[in-house]
């Protein structure tokens, strides 16, 4: 594949008509002019016309202006664009880009849905709803149960406390319930494993009966984010639609959320961590 000089203006440009901003003018002012972006119309129209590049840390504000989050193949082919333009030749290219590309899209090919299908039918643990209780019962209960469960090591409870900021008590008496539970077992060294590492495990939040506990468990979710982590992406679309096309919309997110497991591992590696990936459907009003 060439580097083509000049791939990243007339990309732009395509981007902002397809955002719904027929012209460069009512792209800039529309979002806010230099309260949003830190360069001057004049400057923005030379990157459509391919007089110049922004500077790295400006992407982020013409990203947001674009309605494009980093995930969506349209925003990952204007930085690929982007990064083609900055390293200006063929020789460049093939030698810092192409390579990097080659792993990236190697380590990132999903399954099929029939290869996801074949995960849930013959991987599946399908919790009780007594192991949910088990595990609904209290923040330390839950986390140990989710530490153990998505690594296929060996922990200590002081190795627990710590990775979570809980208490050692309350982490020992977590550990005793989903023992119990069968979550959880004993393992050489005063440690623990878990009984359902490398599977695809479901809660039954959904069954009669578990709405409190599984709202319990939102609360812990909630809470670790704020103290912990925080927001990666977010996309919201609002429409008006029939009711049938939502039903049938429900099955496709379904199935697409489910493909998110493909890319989950349970051994340690660079920069790993724990990810919730909610989607949802409300309805506001009828209209």
């Amino acid at each position: 594949m060439a580097a083509e000089p000049g791939l990243f203006g007339p990309l732009l440009s395509r981007f902002r008509a397809e955002a719904g901003f027929k012209s460069a003018y009512q792209f800039f002012h529309g979002n806010g002019g230099r309260r949003h972006f830190a360069f001057t119309f004049p400057y923005y129209l030379r990157l459509e016309r391919r007089g110049s590049l922004p500077r790295p840390e400006w992407m982020a504000s013409i990203m947001l202006a674009l309605r494009l989050s980093p995930g969506e193949a349209a925003a990952q082919s204007l930085f690929l664009a982007y990064l083609k333009d900055l390293l200006r030749t063929q020789a460049a290219y093939e030698l810092v880009l192409a390579p990097l590309l080659c792993r990236h899209e190697r380590g990132l090919r999903p399954l099929s849905a029939d290869a996801m299908r074949w995960i849930k039918a013959e991987h599946s643990v399908h919790l009780t709803p007594e192991q949910f209780a088990a595990i609904s019962s209290s923040e330390a209960a839950y986390w140990c149960s989710e530490l153990l469960c998505n690594d296929r090591g060996a922990w200590s409870a002081e190795e627990l406390a710590k990775t979570l900021s809980l208490p050692l008590p309350a982490v020992k008496a977590g550990l005793a319930r989903i023992v119990a539970a069968g979550i959880a077992k004993k393992a050489p060294g005063r440690k623990f494993k878990s009984r359902l590492a490398g599977k695809f495990y479901t809660f039954p939040g959904r069954l009669k009966g578990m709405k409190s506990q599984f709202e319990g468990v939102h609360g812990f979710w909630d809470k670790m984010a704020s103290k912990r982590g925080g927001e990666v992406a977010s996309r919201v679309e609002l429409i008006r639609a029939e009711a049938g096309f939502i039903h049938n919309y429900t099955h496709a997110m379904a199935e697409t959320l489910d493909l998110a497991n493909t890319g989950g591992t349970h051994a340690k590696g660079e920069n790993t961590g724990l990810y919730l990936i909610e989607a949802r459907i409300r309805r506001l009003m009828p209209f």
